[in-house]
């Protein structure tokens, strides 16, 4: 991983089985967990300031949004490599 060396953002990475991704996926996501830490929006920081439950249950529901979209990344990532693998294994030889 390229981008930070913060070890809160390499823990989100591993906690959500992207600590193996591509280079070029890794730097998206890194940047993604960049913008989300500096507005405070990572999961349990106690940073933010609720002033009120609908405010709540927004920034719920956007985090739970989050962690759909890191699950489909993980997928997505995991696809691609296989399609990698299965060019290079039906691609002739060359001799």
């Amino acid at each position: 991983m390229g981008i930070f060396n913060n070890d809160k953002i390499k823990g989100i990475l591993v906690d959500r089985g992207l600590d193996d991704v591509t280079n070029a996926t890794s730097e998206q996501v890194e940047a993604i967990l960049g913008e989300l830490d500096k507005k405070n929006l990572l999961r349990n920081d106690k940073r933010l300031l609720i002033k009120d439950r609908s405010d709540d249950s927004k920034i719920s529901y956007l985090r739970a949004l989050v962690e759909q979209n890191w699950i489909l990344i993980a997928q997505n990532d995991k696809i691609i490599q296989l399609l990698h693998e299965q060019k290079k294994i039906s691609q002739p030889q060359d001799r």
